[in-house]
């Protein structure tokens, strides 16, 4: 698969995550003010479901960055490993990134994601931040090497 299409691929797949993370955001957001939303409720469900699944995926691949050190990941798409690998110096980094999904296991913020309780809601409309601002750094490289190639 050429460098191009493995782009354009990573950068579809970012723009669906970063959809779903503006979706649960909104909806919080509106929840915690309040506001009825019932429109977006099934949307925010389905949100949810595609950041747990996403973060899931991307736990076990930090994991395995994380665990090999220099050696290169077999049977991983590149884009994902290159995603993996800037969550991992934004973890190393704290002044970056400071928050929750930085200092903590993915796998407890997907359990956040479900939570009922305001502060914890508060908190999560942060992490969903952070983690858009993340997304928008790896969706730009992949926008400069689509543009690159054209």
């Amino acid at each position: 698969m050429s460098t191009q299409w493995l782009s354009i691929q990573s950068f579809q797949q970012s723009q669906d995550f970063l959809s779903a993370l503006n979706t649960l955001s909104i909806h919080l957001k509106l929840k915690l003010a309040g506001i009825e939303d019932n429109k977006r409720t099934q949307s925010s469900i389905k949100a949810k479901e595609k950041i747990s699944s996403f973060l899931k995926i991307l736990e076990e691949v930090v994991c395995r960055f994380e665990q090999a050190k220099a050696e290169p990941l077999t049977g991983i798409d590149p884009r994902l490993q290159q995603l993996a690998k800037k969550f991992v110096y934004a973890k190393q980094n704290e002044s970056l990134f400071k928050s929750f999904p930085f200092s903590n296991p993915l796998k407890q913020l997907v359990e956040l994601l479900d939570t009922t309780k305001e502060e914890e809601q508060k908190i999560l409309i942060e992490l969903l931040a952070e983690l858009r601002n993340l997304f928008e750094e790896h969706i730009f490289s992949d926008m400069t090497q689509v543009l690159k190639e054209i």
